[in-house]
């Protein structure tokens, strides 16, 4: 069996790292939102079991296994979002040093060359 053949793509993306930081921030967000639809879902999935009438012990006790499992699934995903958020903190952190840095060496350097007048 042959391997298939993978085109060479070489994007051309240029981004700022500001601009990365926002686009993941924004991924975040996104996949919040995700989750609160999912939510959603499951509450409303509860109510319409409810409003049933008549319902079994064992019916209700398999509703109640099904949503846990989906809400344990989703604490798991915020975790990680959780991570992917301290992370891009961590790198704007490092993003606003470095721009300050860069600040004070510029003013720094306007300063030496106001010393040569």
């Amino acid at each position: 069996m042959a391997l298939p053949n993978i085109p060479d793509i070489t994007p051309r993306i240029k981004l700022k790292r500001k601009e990365v930081i926002h686009l993941l921030l924004t991924s975040i967000a996104m996949e919040e939102i995700s989750l609160s639809h999912i939510m959603n879902a499951e509450g409303e999935k509860i109510q319409h079991f409810l409003e049933k009438g008549e319902v079994s012990l064992e019916d209700l006790l398999r509703v109640n296994q099904s949503v846990e499992r989906m809400l344990r699934s989703i604490v798991s995903k915020q975790i990680l979002l959780q991570f992917k958020l301290d992370n891009i903190l961590e790198l704007e952190e490092k993003y606003i040093e470095s721009e300050q840095q860069k600040h004070d060496a510029d003013e720094y350097n306007d300063d030496d060359e106001d010393d040569d007048i």
